[in-house]
Order: C-alpha cells, then sequence, then structure tokens
C-alpha cells in the first residue's frame, strides 16, 4: 500500500460550524473543557460560573487558578475581536478584581491586541491581560479538534509560569497552614467561624474529608463520598481575602448526584443568607453549573449562619448516602 494515501489534510473549520451560539454552545464548551484553556495559558484553571453578573452586565465565566488562587474571569466571542468585547472586558475586570483577564475570539485585531499590550505594561504585576485565539480543524470526517495559542501575554509570563510550577510542585498546604492564613485575612469573627464549619464538617465521620490545595495561599475544599457518589460541596480561600465558594456544580453534577429538586430544597433552606440568594439564582438559570464565590464577611458573621450552613451539609450528607444506597429488591 502506497503510505502517502495514509496522511490526510488538516482542514480548519470556521468556529461557528463548530458552535453555532455563543452563550449557549460555546461559553458551556469551555466551562466544562477548562483544561483545553488551562494548557495554552500556563495556568489550573477551576472555571466555576457562567454568564456571572457584574452590575447590569453578565461576565461569560469566572474561576480561580488552583495553583495561586487568583481570580480569572473570560470572556469569549465567536467573531474577530470587536471594540464591544475590549470594552466588557475592562468592565469586568474592574467590577471583579481580577488578576487573570482572558479574551478569546477567533482572532484579534492589531489595535486589540495593542491595547491588551498596553494594559499588560501598565497595570502591576498583579494584574494579567491574554488574548486567546481559538482556531478548529479536522482531517476529513475525523472529530473537530480545538486549537487554542496566544496572540497576547503579559512580559515574562512563560518564565514566571516555569518558575510558579517549580516552586509548589508536588506541593500542598496542610491544616495547620489554613487558620493562621484566615485569621491574617479576616477578622476573628470570621476565622473563628471557619473554625467551627470545619469541625462540623469533620464531626460527619470519616466519609465526609477535606483536602487542602496547592494554591499560593492556603484553602481547603469539603468532601463527601457515599457509595460510588463523590461531591466537594464548598470551597475557602484566603487569597486577597477570605470567600466561601458553594460548589453547586459539584453537589448537583448535571443531576449524577443529587437532583434539582434536592438543590431547590437546599435554596430554600439557605437562601435568605447574605450573599446566598444571588448564588442560588444564578446556579438556578444555568442548571446548577457554577460555584459561586461568597465574600466570608457577611456571611459567617450572620447569627447562627455556621450553624445553619453545617446543618444543610449534614442534610446534604445524609441525602447522597440514601442516593448511594442499593435499592432492596424485597423478599424472593
Amino acid at each position: 500500500m502506497d503510505d502517502q494515501r495514509l496522511i490526510g489534510r488538516l482542514n480548519a473549520v470556521p468556529a461557528r460550524e463548530v458552535w453555532r451560539h455563543e452563550a449557549l454552545d460555546f461559553t458551556p464548551w469551555l466551562l466544562d473543557n477548562a483544561d483545553v484553556l488551562s494548557e495554552v495559558l500556563g495556568l489550573d484553571l477551576e472555571l466555576d460560573a457562567a454568564e456571572h453578573a457584574v452590575g447590569d452586565f453578565s461576565l461569560d465565566l469566572i474561576g480561580r487558578d488552583r495553583l495561586s488562587g487568583d481570580l480569572v474571569i473570560v470572556e469569549n466571542q465567536l467573531e474577530p475581536s470587536d471594540h464591544t468585547h475590549l470594552g466588557q472586558i475592562m468592565t469586568y475586570a474592574g467590577g471583579t478584581d481580577a488578576a487573570h483577564v482572558v479574551w478569546v475570539a477567533p482572532s484579534f485585531r492589531p489595535e486589540h491586541r495593542r491595547a491588551l499590550e498596553w494594559l499588560n505594561e501598565r497595570t502591576d504585576e498583579a494584574t494579567r491581560f491574554f488574548a486567546v485565539e481559538v482556531k478548529v480543524v479536522r482531517i476529513g470526517d475525523s472529530p473537530y479538534a480545538p486549537l487554542l495559542s496566544l496572540a497576547v501575554q503579559p512580559n515574562d509570563w512563560g518564565k514566571q509560569v516555569r518558575t510558579r510550577a517549580v516552586q509548589r510542585s508536588g506541593t500542598t498546604w496542610s491544616p495547620e497552614d489554613l487558620m493562621p492564613a484566615a485569621r491574617a485575612e479576616a477578622t476573628p469573627a470570621v476565622a473563628d467561624a471557619i473554625g467551627a464549619l470545619i469541625e462540623a464538617h469533620n464531626r460527619l465521620g470519616p466519609d465526609a474529608g477535606l483536602y487542602y490545595g496547592a494554591a499560593q495561599a492556603p484553602s481547603v475544599t469539603a468532601t463527601m463520598v457515599a457509595g460510588s457518589l463523590r461531591t466537594q460541596p464548598w470551597s475557602i480561600f484566603t487569597h486577597r481575602g477570605v470567600v466561601w465558594t458553594l460548589n453547586l456544580d459539584w453537589i448537583h453534577k448535571q443531576g449524577r448526584v443529587l437532583s434539582a429538586d434536592f438543590m431547590e430544597s437546599l435554596a430554600a433552606e439557605l437562601g435568605d443568607l447574605p450573599g446566598l440568594a444571588a448564588a442560588f439564582e444564578s446556579g438556578r438559570s444555568v442548571g446548577w453549573r457554577r460555584r459561586p464565590t461568597i465574600a466570608a464577611d457577611p456571611l459567617f458573621t450572620h447569627p447562627g449562619a455556621v450553624e445553619r450552613i453545617a446543618s444543610a451539609m449534614d442534610r446534604l450528607f445524609r441525602e447522597l448516602q440514601a442516593t448511594a444506597a442499593p435499592l432492596s429488591l424485597g423478599p424472593s
């Protein structure tokens, strides 16, 4: 057989042929394939929300870099870059105080590349702007393959990524690290509340654990296991202030863990606490595929908030166990 017949041609495909609608197709794909964006950016992305509210506007995606704990925002489009989206990323950057601002598009006009380069030159090292070009290719009738590449990145970014990877490789925080970090970043009342929430989680038993991450600052994520079911209902980050994330998508997992009815009951139980009404509403609007971030203060200083959250987590754990329990076939 002629080996030349085994070699196909790589053909470019318009992005609109793959993702027909930006908000309904492209944004959810990025949310579900954060690893693809992580690889090109040199970050360890955890994207936790779609259509995140910033004032009267909606940011496409928001999340964190697990390595540093830094906030990351992503604005995407399926047409060449335009002035509208440039204005949007500036609005969203100011409204979220993001450390990494990412703009994804099939191509970028020279003027927009220069605008992002200028921002990288003029802002401090804690704020970084990226332009990511997304292309799609295929060979014959093969599946579509995304090709992402950096069109704009901060000066010396590649060197910073390699340095961070060496410094943090294989390292995770410990329980002894978290509380000093919380006390350094928050009021004593908030730090005490965090300690109480962790103690309540530990009382759930050996199948309810805590994972202390490898971010730049200490963090902790609650875990629960029942049979083949596993969820991570909440996380606490201590980088640039203390925040609590309610991991709605990890609780629901599109119905593969807990049901939509349970999610609604959780919203009814906790929705009147500070910041949680908006969190549940934003989750409900996208089928619970969000991990909204809530400021630890005023949430944890609200009277009875920690006790109520702990009670809700206890109920969640029992529901998880009941869902995982094998069905009885009854007498034969």
